[in-house]
């Protein structure tokens, strides 16, 4: 193994035990208090069950703004679908879905990197 390769393949492997560590770190960690989802089967939304819905898609958005910042793409993406749920075409909705493609993409860069 040539030192090139030797020292790529290390700095390979210690960001993914950083990404590792941060993740356990994260994922242990009960910080955030999450709003329940709304019934799959709910009844015609009423003006204060808007205002609701507006308010849980604003927190689960924050939230997931929060994960990403955090570097916990999980939950984030987990926040960002709850989110688009509550609202595909508000600007909530909207910001969410763009959210959620960039995790995406990091997620499939980082599985790049674990298989190289």
């Amino acid at each position: 193994m040539t030192p090139d390769k030797f020292m790529k393949t290390r700095r390979s492997l210690v960001r993914l035990f950083i990404c590792s560590v941060m993740l356990i770190v994260l994922t242990g960690c009960a910080l955030f208090k999450k709003t329940p989802p709304p019934p799959p089967t709910a009844p015609p939304r009423s003006p204060a069950r808007q205002q609701a819905d507006a308010k849980a898609q604003k927190q689960y958005y924050d939230l997931g703004v929060q994960q990403y910042s955090r570097e916990n793409y999980g939950e984030a993406k987990k926040a960002f679908e709850q989110a688009l749920a509550l609202g595909p075409n508000t600007a909530l909705g909207v910001k969410a879905q763009e959210n959620l493609k960039k995790i995406e993409r990091i997620l499939k860069t980082l599985e790049e990197i674990e298989t190289k």
